[in-house]
C-alpha cells in the first residue's frame, strides 16, 4: 500500500441531488394502535382482498384509510 493518491480541485459528478423524500418532523408521531375485531362475510372478505391486491395494499390498511377518510368527513363533513 504505497500507492500516492493524487488530489485535484475539478469536481466529482458522482452523484445527483435527490428531493427531500422523508416525511415532516410533525408527521413522525408514533400514533399507539388497538387492535379491532371485525366479523366478515366470506363474500365480503373476498371482495375486499382482491380490492386491496388491485391496490397493492394490505386489507387491513385499505380499511384503516376507509375508516380514516370517512371520520374526517364525519368531523368536517363537505359543504355541497
Amino acid at each position: 500500500m504505497t500507492k500516492k493518491i493524487k488530489y485535484t480541485d475539478e469536481p466529482m459528478n458522482t452523484g445527483r441531488i435527490v428531493e427531500d423524500f422523508l416525511p415532516k418532523p410533525e408527521e413522525l408521531v408514533f400514533r399507539k394502535k388497538r387492535v379491532l375485531t371485525l366479523r366478515l362475510d366470506e363474500p365480503t372478505l373476498d371482495e375486499l382482498k382482491d380490492l386491496a391486491n388491485r391496490k397493492g395494499l394490505g386489507m387491513s390498511t385499505l380499511v384503516r384509510m376507509w375508516v380514516r377518510e370517512r371520520l374526517a368527513n364525519e368531523v368536517s363533513p363537505q359543504v355541497q
